[in-house]
């Protein structure tokens, strides 16, 4: 076996570890102002780096659902499933000083099952919450509590499975030579971290760009083209999404889902737009860039081999359209239900309690204006760009409303975790 030498090992594990997108088009907003603090205990984190606290009964928040809870319900059995798969193995997580295992996880996703099929009434779900859960809050981006959420949703674009004249630019499969380490399965400081590239004689190096596959053509056949595009931005868009919808010719829909990406720093090629001088940050939206990519098709080639990073897929053409795409959790997200955080700090599966001022977008995707809202979700995706405790995605599902939304949602708020109490001991 060749001795595998890790280059650039620090760098890597300063990039992103997935391609589904976490900033919108690539800007990246102004920071939100910093929320009043919520009340919590006076017992102080465990440390001053903690990534989460323990909150008092009498300082939780109102458990006040703003939404219908069926597809809520919906993402709690297939969090089930998840959880179930993994038989009581994983590590357990610190919530504080409470050791938090896949056990634990599962219990607190039954006990909302149960309280779910009950058919409670908005008093009886605040009330059942706080008497059978603990509440921990995120410590968030200012240790106090403040967390920003952005979002991210499920494009529908048009693409056809064979290359014709109007669809020539494709979408690849996972190529041969693309090798992923796990580092924690080396050190468990690592944990969740991971190193992607291929292999260069007996060295490790970085995995082929965005200029070299899509323009130098050196991907080859180490990677087979599953799905073409009429444009390269498209294919850019999809690419930040992590996974999306194709509609075909034949009216048929397919789903182009994430299998790996190349590890290498993102850039939005909105912000390569900006960054070339090709138009001003203010009033810059995906529309004008599009009319502007087309209107200058020898500039497509300097834009977007601005951005580095390559995601590539697996076509699904039996799923059931109305899924989400799966998430790292391995089964599909539930759009308005699931979330996307650091899995170094918090366990796939965990249930949350999210409160933030979100944008209100009706069915045709029109901003109506914004409005508070509360909700229960559960953890199960990551994403490059959410790392640490103060960074949350949100999953918007797919379609026009989904699209508007995700693109308005910057704002802070605040993310609580809720595990089952610990019954006591009887001796």
């Amino acid at each position: 076996m060749k001795k595998v030498t890790l280059v650039m090992l620090a760098a890597a594990l300063a990039g992103c570890s997935t391609g589904i997108k976490k900033d919108q088009a690539g800007l990246c907003p102004p920071c939100p102002a910093v929320p009043a603090p919520v009340a919590v205990s006076t017992a102080a984190p465990a440390a001053p780096a903690a990534s989460m606290f323990a909150v008092a009964p009498d300082s939780a928040p109102v458990f006040a659902d703003s939404e219908d809870l069926a597809p809520l319900l919906k993402a709690a059995l297939q969090n089930r499933a998840y959880l179930r798969g993994l038989k009581g193995t994983g590590p357990a997580y610190d919530f504080a000083g409470r050791k938090v295992s896949s056990k634990d996880l599962l219990a607190s996703n039954e006990e909302l099952i149960s309280i779910l099929e009950s058919s409670p009434t908005v008093q009886d779900l605040d009330r059942l919450v706080r008497e059978r859960f603990d509440v921990y809050q995120m410590a968030g981006r200012d240790s106090t509590g403040t967390v920003v959420f952005s979002s991210y949703y499920e494009p529908t674009l048009e693409a056809s499975l064979q290359k014709t004249k109007k669809y020539k630019y494709p979408i690849y499969s996972k190529p041969s030579d693309l090798i992923t380490i796990n580092l924690g399965d080396f050190n468990e400081k690592f944990k969740g971290e991971k190193l992607t590239g291929r292999l260069q004689g007996d060295r490790l190096v970085t995995y082929l760009n965005r200029e070299e596959i899509d323009f130098e053509g050196k991907i080859g056949k180490k990677a087979k083209p599953l799905a073409w595009f009429s444009n390269r931005a498209d294919i850019m868009d999809l690419h930040t999404e992590g996974s999306g919808r194709l509609a075909l010719p034949d009216g048929r829909i397919v789903k182009a889902k994430f299998a790996a990406t190349n590890s290498l720093k993102f850039k939005g090629w909105l912000t390569a737009l900006i960054e070339a001088g090709a138009m001003p940050r203010e009033g810059i939206s995906h529309e004008k860039g599009l009319e502007y990519l087309e209107a200058n098709p020898g500039k497509v080639r300097e834009i977007l081999s601005k951005n580095p990073r390559y995601v590539f897929f697996s076509l699904d053409t039996e799923t059931d359209p109305d899924e989400g795409p799966d998430g790292t959790y391995g089964r599909p997200l539930t759009g308005w239900r699931s979330i996307a955080i650091d899995n170094t700090l918090v366990p796939m599966g965990a249930l949350a309690f999210m409160r933030t001022t979100m944008p209100d977008v009706d069915a045709e995707g029109t901003l109506l204006g914004r409005r508070q809202d509360s909700r229960f979700v559960f953890c199960q995706d990551t994403g490059g760009a959410i790392k640490g405790p103060g960074r949350v995605d949100f999953f918007a599902g797919a379609g026009k409303k989904a699209r508007t939304f995700a693109f308005k949602l910057w704002d802070p708020g605040t993310l609580h975790l809720l595990v089952l109490k610990e019954r006591p001991i009887n001796n």
